[in-house]
């Protein structure tokens, strides 16, 4: 699979200089560049991500685009390797019950597509291959669109599917959930060590969208996002005192089905020379999580070339079904045989407000090209902070408070 992936990517290397080769008149190049910086620093972790990304995309006619690229995570820090809630804290004040796990991961994802359009259809497909220490992914994905009705309407449909693996401690197969053994580290995964395994992880994902505009200042979107996981999806780092003396992996269900709604609008402010954006969306899940989301952004347009826009977020989910913050104080893990345990924050009640702000500059050439090369050139940064609130999670019996997390993301594109 994966040396198919990488003859599929050549190939549409290939045919991009090829199209760049024949100097057709429609050809269009342009190179994306974009950067991202991600720190989180409340729960002992002071977890920083760099994530680095370049995408090269060719148009050798007008109906046919191709493009190819490479992104990835640069990751340090340390994570909750185990978790204690606040019964299990008091009666063990010395128990060694919160630890860190060192992190230090480089995810590198190269990706490649096409996408072909007819008169007001077009069809999209492309792949990607990602590895890092202890995961590995093989996608593809398709993708199909139309306009209706003078444009005004756009109706698209997205597949992908997944063929990701895990790496884990191997485990006896005859062991209860409660038995199992948290991975120490990724040291030796994806190779012949006798003590390292693989756990497949299919996904597959599904996206409808209907995009519609109302008046000529005016437009609206809604999309209905379903995935369905089949496959290990414990984090196997992680491990939750489950009784006195007790620490074991996290067990989570091997099966979770996801669904999105999310509706979107767009108004153009004519006498403020802005925009104002609004979404909704609600999310549930097999796991009986329930969330819901609410986001609004205003841009401001100063002249041609340049714009502000300061946004909001505020999120709101409830918990997983199997999750506790102290199954030693008395919440036994659901299940025949004791399955299903999980101290993840992710999975927890929490809600969260983000407030950032974006700078654009863009430019198209007209008389002459921009910098004496270019026929269009964007750039743009922006900057968010991210505030959260958990209802339940605490850390070694503490609440955790003042989580905050940080993140500045920078983007090149230039056409050529």
């Amino acid at each position: 699979m994966q040396l198919k992936l990488a003859r599929f990517l050549a190939a549409l290397f290939a045919i991009a200089i090829v199209a760049f080769a024949a100097g057709a008149r429609a050809q269009v190049v342009q190179f994306d560049t974009a950067h991202g910086i991600f720190y989180e620093a409340p729960f002992r972790t002071h977890m920083f991500v760099y994530s680095p990304s370049v995408t090269l995309t060719a148009n050798p006619t007008d109906s046919f685009s191709v493009y190819g690229g490479w992104e990835a995570d640069v990751v340090s820090g340390a994570s909750v390797a185990s978790k204690a809630g606040p019964a299990y804290a008091a009666t063990h004040p010395t128990a060694d019950v919160i630890s860190t796990a060192s992190v230090n991961d480089f995810r590198n994802v190269g990706k490649g597509g096409f996408t072909a359009k007819h008169d007001n259809t077009s069809f999209g497909a492309g792949g990607l291959y990602g590895t890092e220490n202890d995961y590995h992914s093989i996608s593809f994905n398709v993708m199909a669109r139309t306009e209706l009705f003078e444009h005004n309407t756009q109706l698209q449909m997205d597949y992908a599917h997944n063929f990701d693996q895990v790496c884990d401690l191997v485990q006896d197969p005859n062991a209860l959930p409660v038995a199992r053994l948290a991975l120490p580290t990724s040291k030796g995964c994806f190779t012949s060590d006798p003590t390292r395994t693989t756990h497949d992880i299919a996904i597959d994902s599904f996206q409808g969208s209907w995009s519609q505009a109302i008046t000529p200042v005016f437009q609206l979107q809604a999309v209905y996002t379903l995935q369905v996981i089949d496959g290990f999806q414990s984090d196997p780092y992680r491990s939750v005192v489950v009784g006195e003396g007790l620490k074991s992996q996290e067990y989570e269900p091997l099966n979770r089905m996801r669904h999105a709604v999310a509706l979107r609008g767009n108004y153009f402010m004519r006498g403020f020379k802005g925009a104002l954006r609004v979404g909704l969306r609600g999310y549930r899940d097999s796991w009986n999580i329930y969330s819901g989301e609410a986001d609004v952004e205003v841009e401001k347009y100063f002249g041609s070339k340049f714009r502000a826009a300061a946004s909001g977020r505020f999120y709101k989910q409830t918990g997983a079904i199997f999750w506790s913050d102290d199954y030693a104080g008395g919440n036994p893990p659901l299940g025949p045989k004791g399955q299903y345990f999980t101290g993840s924050r992710e999975l927890s009640p929490f809600f969260s407000v983000m407030g950032g702000i974006k700078l654009t500059y863009a430019t198209v050439a007209e008389d002459k090209k921009v910098l004496g090369f270019l026929s269009q050139l964007r750039l743009v940064a922006a900057a968010n902070i991210v505030y959260f609130n958990y209802d339940e999670y605490t850390l070694g019996g503490q609440p955790v408070t003042g989580a905050f997390s940080y993140l500045l993301n920078l983007g090149l594109s230039a056409g050529f």
